[in-house]
């Protein structure tokens, strides 16, 4: 009996020291987040830090008004994000986008392919893609690229 309570002992203490597993993301992550980076969903704040940190756990760092979660790699339109990120409550804007290690043309090619969303180049100068919705691309760098959708807050909103 001794050696029955303390294998069970033993057992209990290796399960609370273990680090925690990572669940797979849900079969609705990737359809959920593709809607709101094309902007053809309505959301919130609040939905969108609460879902993150539902699958994606506490965000890995606070920057640019804005909590940026590590995404696993979560397929969007093809795309593998490195992170996903959504505005701060008392930002002014309402944004939700993902940071994928893609050049632009690449991940461009991939959303018309797949979600048959097309974009047209914004003079300025850094290189931007905007849709007619209003989704937005942003080169980061030569193998990085930002995909968000934004809104700003003009006082009409809760």
């Amino acid at each position: 009996m001794n050696r029955l309570k303390s294998l069970i002992l033993l057992g209990s203490l290796v399960a609370f020291f273990m680090p925690a597993v990572s669940a797979a993301l849900p079969s609705h992550f990737g359809d959920k987040v593709e809607n709101a980076l094309v902007c053809r969903s309505e959301w919130s704040t609040e939905f969108w830090r609460n879902y993150f940190r539902q699958y994606l756990n506490q965000p890995v760092r606070t920057w640019g008004e804005a909590e940026w979660f590590n995404a696993q790699k979560a397929d969007l339109a093809g795309n593998p994000a490195e992170e996903v990120f959504v505005n701060l409550p008392d930002s002014g804007a309402l944004m939700v986008g993902a940071l994928i290690k893609k050049p632009l043309a690449e991940v461009k090619k991939n959303i018309e392919t797949r979600l048959g969303v097309s974009f047209v180049a914004l003079a300025g100068p850094y290189p931007r893609w905007l849709s007619k919705f209003g989704s937005v691309l942003v080169e980061v760098g030569p193998e990085e690229t930002k995909w968000y959708c934004a809104r700003w807050n003009l006082g009409n909103r809760p």
